[in-house]
């Protein structure tokens, strides 16, 4: 659309698509793109929106054994605007609620897994996950944004239940966000990574906290960027690379997968990634 509207404003639109979303699923088909063995815990309305959202993970080789299909439920959605530079607007509509129960086959496929990545919206779900995560060795991640309407207290518990946490900047305010991510790090975290969208990122280890740049590319949409590069960070992370490697590698992937549509319209292959990184040398970190 030529603008986001505003109050009590009406403006044309034109339609790009009904595409699969939604931020664990992006996260997994990230880091399978990439190269890693992912899978999908969730559920999803028994709809043909549902089955379009199972039919994508498993094209980006997402293993979808413990998703759930509710009966006669609509699966959750999204709307997404997208004004001329590329950026997003988003409305959230959740229609499929459900209680994640820790069975056994569920607990068992908790334990083969290096790391679990788990949005910050339900501590309490959080906090069983991280149990039985850590229970058998692997990392637990979140990602904190806005829209999960954290409340102090609450966000300190979240810190306290993971391994590594992708904060967005806008969730938090601050006149130093070094001393912040040191703060926030010390609440739990081995690793804070916080986004700052076209200003770049830094990330918060024991050796201290590192920045890098976003690269400058043509932007055609936003939707699932930040998705994308905690993808490309995990998946440097699970594979050893120093905490500013990780983190270029991650705005490297996330620079290519905004110049196309839909949060999954362009997610980068390794190879891709490290020929971005190869051509774009003049960027420092």
């Amino acid at each position: 659309m030529p603008g986001l509207p505003e109050h009590d404003q009406k403006v044309l639109g034109q339609l790009v698509g009904k595409q699969p979303g939604g931020m664990g699923g992006n996260v997994a088909c990230g880091a399978s793109r990439l190269g890693l063995r992912t899978g999908m815990v969730s559920w999803v309305g028994d709809d043909a929106d549902g089955q379009l959202v199972l039919d994508d993970l498993r094209h980006f080789g997402v293993d979808t054994g413990q998703v759930k299909v509710e009966p006669d439920t609509t699966t959750n959605f999204t709307t997404v605007l997208i004004d001329p530079t590329g950026e997003k607007a988003i409305v959230i509509v959740p229609t499929a609620f459900d209680t994640l129960v820790l069975d056994p086959p569920l607990t068992e496929y908790l334990h083969n897994t290096r790391l679990v990545y788990c949005a910050a919206y339900d501590p309490a779900q959080l906090a069983q996950i991280a149990e039985v995560g850590r229970a058998s060795g692997a990392l637990i991640c979140t990602d904190i944004e806005p829209a999960a309407g954290l409340q102090d207290e609450t966000f300190s518990q979240v810190l306290s239940l993971v391994d590594i946490a992708f904060i967005d900047a806008k969730t938090v305010a601050t006149d130093d966000y070094d001393q912040l991510a040191q703060e926030l790090r010390a609440a739990g975290p081995r690793v804070v990574i916080m986004s700052f969208g076209a200003e770049g990122a830094l990330a918060c280890d024991a050796q201290g906290v590192t920045h890098c740049p976003a690269f400058t590319v043509p932007v055609i949409d936003t939707t699932g960027a930040g998705d994308c590069f905690a993808a490309a960070f995990l998946t440097a992370y699970l594979r050893h690379s120093p905490l500013d490697q990780a983190l270029r590698y991650a705005s490297a992937a996330a620079a290519l997968s905004i110049q196309g549509y839909g949060a999954r319209g362009a997610l980068p292959t390794h190879e891709e990634v490290q020929a971005f990184l190869a051509s774009n040398r003049h960027y420092i970190d």
